[in-house]
């Protein structure tokens, strides 16, 4: 027995149940959260404050939405010279990261690709941009005059994680411009639409926008995978509750053939393999690291069941990368606050907990011939679809402003290392780029004036 291995697991589980279990009952922890904030604000502490009330409106506790708009309303539109002071701190205080130094020596790095253009300005039409990744919202208000950028440009926001009560976005209700925010959890359009600020929800997220080219169904071959899980080697993946879950199934089919695809990130694989071995999975495992996108794409082809186990995270590709191959998903019970995802559906795949795993499993494998996964997602959920939400609400915006719009938004797909167009040549817009990059704003006083 791993002792140490155990103790982990019993600390993880603990973080787990104060963060995501039995949120109902947590206001007594929401209210003591309310009186702390109360604090620092008269000690002003505001940034300190602030980010109390954005980690609480993360956790999906009791009142947290309450507790999460208040504060931002308290913040963002009552006393904004306070909002403005928290944001240009964080934006000031942000530090440099490996995979993104390059950007503070060089910003123009950003466009096409984080920076993308989708809309080329003609007159008085104006263009659109989107800005990929929550991280770089605020390193765009730090290196580019966005008062001259918005007077070209839309600007579209697509945030990777759910949770918006955030200085990231925030941030963007102090400029004096229509901001369209990626808006894909329930809880969170409730949040910006109670806000009433610039922010205009538009209701998609990343995952809208994956190449399906590059995710097909198979056409021959047998699948031979009997689940597939696409996932960092991270805590919050859960994968030991992934081998909890299918260790009755095991049992029944010794066979059973299980693909783990991931990469480091706070656990290594050999972690992961420990946790298979404790509970005595490990010999039908096989572990993939550090794969490519095609790799993975071979993979979900040859997948029965694709599989997320998570409690909560942003928008997930992985699952919707496997319908475009054909393959349904199981989703954890609960997942993101308990949303009851329109994409999990009986043509897709199913929710399952840790107690019923095996059962849905069974019931899934035994009607997948009546399923069709990639036929729902090439309907209802891929980038067509996604950049005609995104074009009709910017364009319902702009007419109502007397503004003209004859044409509609290009499409970009979100490819490993950024954005790009899924048939635009990626110079087409390179006129607008030279705009944008005549914008890039030395003297990082965005949010100043």
């Amino acid at each position: 027995m791993n002792v140490k291995l155990r103790i982990n697991l019993l600390l993880n589980r603990i973080v787990e149940f104060i963060k995501y279990d039995y949120n109902h009952l947590k206001y007594p922890l929401v209210l003591a959260s309310h009186g702390i904030i109360s604090l620092l604000q008269k000690l002003n502490k505001h940034s300190l404050a602030f980010k109390v009330a954005s980690n609480i409106y993360r956790t999906g506790w009791a009142k947290s939405e309450q507790l999460g708009l208040s504060v931002a309303i308290y913040y963002f539109k009552l006393n904004p010279h306070l909002g403005r002071a928290i944001t240009q701190q964080f934006i000031n205080d942000l530090p440099p990261l490996k995979n993104t130094e390059k950007f503070f020596k060089q910003p123009e790095a950003m466009l096409n690709g984080i920076i993308t253009v989708l809309k080329e300005p003609q007159g008085e039409e104006k263009g659109a941009l989107i800005i990929n990744y929550s991280y770089y919202f605020p390193l765009f208000l730090r290196f580019f005059d966005i008062k001259r950028v918005a007077n070209k440009f839309n600007i579209i926001l697509e945030p990777s994680w759910a949770g918006f009560c955030e200085e990231n976005i925030l941030a963007y209700t102090l400029v004096d411009a229509p901001i369209f925010l990626q808006v894909y959890e329930k809880r969170d359009k409730q949040f910006i639409e109670k806000l009433d600020s610039n922010i205009i929800p538009i209701e998609v997220g990343p995952s809208w926008f994956i190449n399906h080219n590059n995710f097909v169904p198979p056409t021959s071959g047998e699948r031979d995978i009997d689940l597939l899980m696409v996932a960092a080697w991270a805590k919050f993946k859960r994968h030991g509750a992934f081998f909890k879950a299918i260790t009755p199934l095991v049992k029944s089919n010794p066979r059973l053939k299980i693909v783990l695809v991931g990469y480091p990130v706070d656990m290594s694989k050999e972690q992961i393999l420990e946790l298979a071995t404790l509970h005595k999975v490990d010999h039908n495992i096989e572990v993939f690291e550090w794969i490519t996108p095609q790799e993975v794409s071979a993979l979900q082809k040859r997948a029965k069941v694709n599989v997320l186990w998570s409690k909560f995270e942003g928008n997930n590709r992985a699952i919707i990368e496997g319908m475009f191959c054909g393959t349904p998903v199981i989703m954890r019970k609960g997942h993101n606050y308990g949303e009851e995802y329109d994409f999990i559906n009986p043509q897709t795949g199913d929710f399952a907990d840790e107690d019923n795993f095996e059962s849905v499993y069974e019931r899934i494998v035994s009607r997948v011939n009546e399923m069709s996964p990639n036929s729902y997602v090439m309907q209802n959920r891929n980038c067509q679809v996604g950049t005609r939400i995104m074009s009709d609400t910017i364009k319902s915006y702009e007419l109502s402003q007397g503004r003209p719009w004859r044409i509609d938004l290009d499409i970009k797909v979100n490819d490993l290392h950024g954005m790009a167009y899924l048939e635009r040549d990626e110079n087409f817009y390179a006129s607008s780029y030279l705009v944008l990059k005549d914008c890039v704003n030395p003297t990082n006083d965005s949010l100043k004036h």
